[in-house]
């Protein structure tokens, strides 16, 4: 059982701008595949060398480059990473462990830790089977997953969503989600395997009405025509992190649902 880093990056032109992480994961002798999203045709960086491929493409799209990824994925287990990310001592023995101790898990999350050690987020303390409700919470580098389970169910990030995508935020909870309807298992661990900035796009609500409606988008995407109700009682809990008033909020997140019904035709 081995593992492979499936990571995104933007505007890496030369082997000398590689992200720090990648050091971190030559030295373990991990493999790495690294989709680099170029602003420019002649910016295209490859690298084939060691355990270490770096691929390049002129588009842009958080998600495109997560897909890439998933069908690069050779080893038994992947892990979903980005440029800002430093990994923690022995991450891989933990990954490949649990996966070791819990065979029925398809996925598997895990935790994260900001620069001085501390976790970035409220995380539970003992490990459980996540629902639909559980993954609402996850972030995209705290994903593991068997490649087998991944391939076997043609499981994809919905491109339509992520970083430089229609709706910018929200593909790690749909991809999650369409794993649980095809019937994975996803486990959480509450076992930091990753270190990353404490910063997160994903509630920076503040005057920034795109994000707003893209989360719209997304519970309408997982959940049909039950969007309409889970935004109401989202805008309740959130509203107040933004500079605007409730229904502003609220109304921003039907605008959302009614643009990916159009982008769908539905």
């Amino acid at each position: 059982m081995k593992l492979q880093v499936l990571m995104a990056t933007m505007n890496v032109k030369t082997e000398a701008t590689l992200p720090a992480g990648i050091d971190e994961l030559i030295k373990n002798k991990v493999k790495c595949t690294l989709i680099n999203q170029c602003s420019s045709q002649n910016d295209h960086l490859f690298v084939n060398q060691n355990k270490l491929s770096v691929f390049s493409f002129f588009e842009k799209g958080l998600s495109k480059s997560r897909n890439r990824n998933l069908k690069l994925l050779t080893e038994t287990i992947g892990l979903i990473s980005d440029q800002d990310i430093h990994f923690k001592k022995g991450f891989q023995e933990t990954i490949i462990s649990a996966y070791k101790q819990y065979p029925d898990a398809d996925i598997i999350t895990f935790q994260i830790e900001d620069e001085d050690g501390k976790l970035l987020k409220n995380y539970r303390k003992e490990a459980f089977w996540m629902n639909q409700r559980d993954i609402m919470k996850v972030s995209s580098v705290e994903i593991t997953c068997k490649a087998a389970s991944i391939r076997n169910n043609h499981l994809i990030f919905d491109e339509d969503f992520g970083l430089g995508a229609v709706f910018p935020t929200g593909e790690e909870a749909i991809f999650l989600s369409d794993a649980l309807k095809k019937g994975l298992k996803i486990l959480y661990l509450p076992l930091p395997i990753v270190i990353h900035p404490r910063d997160s796009s994903g509630y920076q609500f503040s005057n920034n009405k795109s994000l707003i409606r893209a989360k719209g988008a997304m519970f309408y995407r997982m959940f049909g025509f039950s969007a309409y109700p889970i935004s109401i009682i989202f805008a309740i809990k959130k509203f107040k992190m933004s500079s605007q008033s409730l229904l502003s909020f609220a109304k921003n997140m039907f605008e959302g649902i009614s643009s990916y019904k159009k982008l769908r035709n539905d």
